[in-house]
């Protein structure tokens, strides 16, 4: 009994979620990427084990797609589309990914943090500074269910609290606005949004069955974010937007100018709409 009880939790658990890390993106959750005749458009991805592809899905749907690094337990960036509407209400329940783990309970947190070595877990936030920043934000999304969804720790990295805050107020309110009011959002034209982080030099300490590994959760020394869409001329622009975490400052920008910046400061080449010819 006990055991079809659990197959029963997992296989109705299964209908809710099924995260998939995927070889590539064009193969399986395509749609959050700009299609271009017949290429897709995907952020630079980095070469190494540690850098995994996921495909984020919940309630049999997928709702974005992330870029997650392993070592750092932060993402890279997490990529979505942006329909014009906004969803007002979010859940407090995070969740995190089995098929990061070698394991095969369900994804809610919190889990027994002892087995989860790849991700971080709700706890590894607690009696902090810092809150868990969003990279796709649920104020973006077209309704409950991708709300909810947003509410993974894969798609969060440590963010300080007036950051976070002012993140919100200078970056997300603005590109909404800028949206609204120079680009085409129907069902035949949607926003094409990338928002990521840059490693920082500090890290949140964690706890792995009783060991304490001080190099835990990666504390970002930037977040960044860029958008893509027709605009009401019917040409494609884009604008980017990144903040240093200490000394907060919006810099608003031409992509060009972000992939520049963001080269610098990964060390090693980026593009967030590579081979795209933009205003």
């Amino acid at each position: 009994m006990k055991i079809l009880a659990l197959v029963l939790l997992l296989s109705s658990f299964s209908s809710l979620t099924l995260m998939e890390v995927v070889k590539s993106f064009k193969d399986v959750c395509s749609d959050f990427f700009i299609h271009k005749e017949n290429d897709i458009i995907i952020p630079t991805i980095f070469p190494g084990d540690q850098y995994k592809n996921i495909c984020q899905r919940w309630k049999n749907k997928y709702r974005f797609a992330t870029v997650y690094d392993t070592v750092r337990r932060i993402p890279v960036y997490s990529a979505y589309t942006f329909s014009g509407k906004e969803q007002k209400s979010r859940s407090n329940e995070w969740k995190i990914e089995p098929q990061l783990e070698d394991i095969t309970e369900m994804n809610v947190s919190p889990i027994e943090a002892g087995k989860i070595y790849n991700q971080a877990v709700d706890s590894d936030y607690a009696n902090i500074k810092f809150t868990r920043g969003h990279l796709f934000p649920y104020q973006f999304t077209a309704n409950q269910d991708q709300a909810d969804s947003t509410f993974t720790l894969t798609n969060a990295a440590p963010q300080a609290l007036d950051s976070n805050q002012k993140w919100a107020k200078q970056v997300e309110t603005p590109i909404r606005k800028e949206i609204k009011q120079g680009c085409q959002v129907d069902q035949n034209h949607l926003v094409y949004i990338v928002t990521g982080v840059v490693p920082g030099k500090n890290w949140i300490p964690i706890t792995r069955d009783g060991k304490e590994y001080n190099e835990g959760v990666n504390i970002p020394s930037h977040f960044w974010s860029a958008y893509c869409c027709t605009s009401n001329k019917g040409q494609l622009v884009a604008r980017a937007f990144i903040a240093e975490q200490e000394n907060f400052k919006v810099k608003h920008s031409k992509i060009q100018d972000l992939n520049t910046e963001l080269t610098d400061l990964y060390k090693s080449a980026f593009s967030v709409f590579p081979g795209l010819d933009l205003k």
